[in-house]
């Protein structure tokens, strides 16, 4: 992930009249781009006649950093004079596909990047320092949001560091123009279809962002986020055939490898902004910064002696937890991960206790079925990660990994 500062007088400068080519304040050695024969602008898979995509990179003017939604805020902050103080990038372990990627970004934007800094430390650290933290300021033990919220959370307090008031992130971008696999839908289902369901998940959205800053003394800022410019401007005029591209696109997994035809998502957004990360695979935080294997249990089981015995869990302890948790307090426990967060979690709440979600007895509707906790009419319980989390549904529910 990456944060920069946000375009506030204090934090950005209009005036780029110093090139910082030769940026020597870095905190990583200098790696020689210019060697390594890449492509920045990957023009194979542009659509010269997509007009949308003109009018967003001249008209929309978003502002942010890293993977394919914050590379092109940087290609928009380059046209727009903009020089940022800072940008910050999170690495967990050795097999990060970020890393290259935004090393080549703040390369390529050198002018425009005062400081770019990596954040780089083992999977163990990231637990024992942002889990406790994150957990309770976001009140969720649900696996999927906490691994990619510990990667935020590391890069927020880097910025709180750095003395930064204000973040930028790149919250909305996959909501809006179809960046997830499941947002995909099907080559010939019916555009108006597609749209719906896109609309009523960009309405009904919520992001861990805005409490993360909050608790590291920072603003967070989503331009993709902002109503006018670009919610609404999406919501009322981009579709399924802007948003998604069916098995042609080339696309690449790490920097330097060669493209594979794959359907993407975002393509109004790859081809507004054409940088070295434009036709890079969508991947979530947790696999682009490096924190995946801490969702294993296989992490948990320390192979290799490497896991802290604080951080190990063997076969029985879970499965005896597991089956308690279920008989007594109705609560599903999926995997390793799971019982370390909600283990944490009833250690700092006392129990099973939300600060706005009242829990229900077992098998009472208004519960969720993998906690009890109240869900309302949401098929996703953000607590816990069942889906579907009612009681009435005729799929068979799992809990998020």
């Amino acid at each position: 992930m990456s944060s920069t500062s946000s375009p506030s007088p204090s934090l950005l400068s209009d005036n780029n009249n110093s090139n910082n080519n030769n940026r020597n304040n870095d905190n990583y050695d200098v790696i020689d781009f210019n060697s390594m024969d890449l492509e920045w602008k990957h023009t194979e898979n542009t659509n010269s006649d997509n007009v949308r995509a003109v009018q967003m990179a001249s008209e929309c003017r978003l502002i942010l950093s890293g993977g394919v939604d914050t590379t092109a805020i940087l290609d928009a902050a380059s046209t727009l004079n903009i020089i940022f103080d800072v940008a910050i990038t999170c690495v967990i372990g050795d097999t990060s596909p970020d890393e290259l990627y935004a090393k080549y970004a703040a390369y390529k934007h050198s002018t425009h990047i005062k400081k770019h800094i990596i954040v780089q430390m083992t999977h163990d650290t990231l637990i024992d320092i942002y889990l406790p933290k994150t957990i309770q300021t976001l009140e969720v033990w649900d696996g999927m949001t906490i691994r990619n919220s510990l990667v935020i959370a590391a890069a927020f307090e880097e910025a709180s560091k750095q003395n930064l008031t204000d973040v930028l992130v790149g919250d909305g971008a996959d909501e809006l123009f179809g960046g997830y696999t499941f947002t995909w839908g099907k080559p010939k289902m019916c555009p108006i279809e597609w749209k719906n369901k896109r609309d009523t998940m960009c309405k009904q959205w919520t992001f861990a962002t805005s409490a993360l800053a909050k608790s590291y003394g920072l603003s967070a800022h989503g331009p993709y986020m902002d109503q006018e410019l670009m919610v609404d401007w999406a919501l009322n005029e981009t579709h399924r055939i802007d948003c998604i591209r069916d098995d042609t696109p080339l696309i690449q997994l790490l920097l330097g490898q060669p493209y594979a035809h794959h359907t993407t998502g975002k393509v109004l957004l790859r081809e507004a902004f054409t940088t070295g990360s434009s036709w890079r695979r969508k991947d979530p935080i947790e696999v682009g910064s490096g924190a995946t294997i801490i969702g294993k249990d296989i992490y948990y089981n320390n192979p290799n002696g490497t896991t802290p015995k604080h951080l190990c869990i063997t076969d029985e302890e879970f499965e005896i937890a597991q089956q308690e948790l279920k008989e007594k307090e109705n609560i599903i426990i999926p995997s390793k991960e799971y019982l370390t967060n909600i283990r944490l979690y009833q250690k700092i709440f006392g129990g099973f206790i939300h600060s706005t979600k009242t829990r229900y007895p077992k098998n009472d509707i208004q519960g969720c079925i993998g906690c009890c906790f109240e869900i309302g009419n949401a098929t996703f319980c953000k607590l816990c990660g069942s889906y579907p989390a009612q009681h009435n549904s005729n799929i068979t529910p799992y809990i998020s990994k």
